[in-house]
């Protein structure tokens, strides 16, 4: 079977645990790499990755790596990959490029070039050209240019893994589902499955412990991939690892308890958890954090507070962060005690001593998790 030059994407800080997961969905030798993981697999891998991979954003595939001093030599290099055997003119495409080159410097007017080669070369070979579309297209390009190295890319996840398809409305504050899912696996949680988020935002952390704890498919409700578009998709191989990977949900019992204080967070957090058929399992309600007492004598709690960008924010946020600190140190002991934060400055408000930080990035955020574990006496 074809072995397949692949690249995957995940949030920064989370390479080796990404690279974990890997071993464990494909049981293939992987390389973590800057942003990403490095492995070769196959159709069936490719499809069981993009199925199930939790910590993974974009499973992408190499097409081609050449190099180019300028633009124009840029054009020539994209121009002269079969582009008419991947792309009909019938369908439609769009650019990703990410460079970091002195030769190569203007992002948009190089994407244009590489655009302008694409459809030039499928022009020449089939007499018709494809169409961009920026939102929604067939086939996703993706081009890394660093100094004069070109890496060309398709991207057989299309939209980004971390949209599952659960969610009703993109709440403005969420952490995406692969970094939420990969601060889990950097937890304790697994250990005892009881989990308190108690400013549980769109319930993220308690939908992502869910579906890790049951087995549910990261994709299990998502309906597209962009390898649908593929010429060699193979429709039966998909059914078959959706079908096994669906066989294996495992319901079991868990612990899991949200809150937060606006209506309109825990009204979504229970129609997102309805959208999994999670809502019996996982317990959401209207309560302000001071007022959350767990009623087990060991578990994992966790946030991921507000960071503030304003001075008056910050203000009050140190308060808050002090009022957690010291409701879990009194009310969570036995506990293991997570926050994670892009706001370093108020992390010191907390009053604990942590044991370990992670450094990890929301986004273009610097942040950590700060780890806590809460026992009783002084510290």
């Amino acid at each position: 079977m074809k072995q397949y030059d692949c690249y995957m994407t995940c949030p920064r800080g989370l390479e080796q645990t990404l690279s974990n997961e890997i071993t464990e969905i494909i049981n293939k030798e992987n390389s973590p790499a800057k942003g990403g993981v490095k492995f070769f697999a196959t159709k069936h891998d490719i499809y069981k990755l993009n199925y199930h991979s939790r910590v993974g954003m974009n499973l992408l595939i190499k097409l081609f790596k050449d190099k180019a001093s300028n633009v124009d030599q840029l054009y020539k290099v994209i121009f002269k990959y079969e582009w008419d055997k991947l792309i009909e003119p019938n369908k439609t495409f769009s650019i990703r490029t990410k460079i970091n080159s002195k030769s190569i410097p203007n992002q948009n007017f190089t994407t244009l070039k590489i655009k302008d080669a694409i459809v030039d070369k499928i022009q020449k070979k089939l007499g018709s050209r494809p169409s961009v579309d920026k939102k929604n297209p067939d086939f996703y390009i993706t081009i890394y240019i660093k100094d004069n190295r070109i890496l060309v890319f398709l991207n057989s996840s299309g939209k980004p893994l971390f949209m599952r398809g659960y969610r009703t409305k993109i709440h403005k504050a969420a952490i995406n589902e692969s970094l939420a899912s990969g601060i889990l696996k950097s937890t304790n949680f697994h250990k005892n499955k009881v989990l308190y988020d108690p400013m549980c935002g769109s319930g993220t952390f308690l939908i992502e412990a869910a579906m890790q704890i049951f087995n549910i498919p990261a994709g299990y409700v998502r309906e597209n991939y962009a390898f649908f578009n593929f010429q060699n998709f193979d429709g039966k191989l998909w059914e078959t690892i959706k079908k096994e990977g669906n066989n294996a949900i495992n319901c079991k019992e868990i612990v899991l308890n949200g809150s937060d204080v606006i209506d309109k967070n825990i009204d979504l957090c229970i129609e997102s958890s309805k959208k999994l058929g999670l809502e019996k399992y996982i317990s959401f309600k209207r309560s302000d954090f001071r007022n959350i007492q767990p009623k087990e004598t060991s578990g994992t709690v966790l946030i991921n507070p507000p960071y503030g960008h304003r001075i008056g924010e910050v203000d009050k946020l140190r308060s808050m962060y002090k009022d957690f600190g010291d409701h879990i140190k009194n009310n969570f002991s036995g506990f293991d005690g997570y926050i994670f934060t892009g706001n370093l400055e108020l992390l010191k408000h907390v009053g604990l001593r942590t044991k370990q930080k992670m450094i990890l990035k929301n986004g273009k955020i610097d942040c950590r998790l700060a780890y806590y574990p809460l026992r009783s006496g002084k510290y």
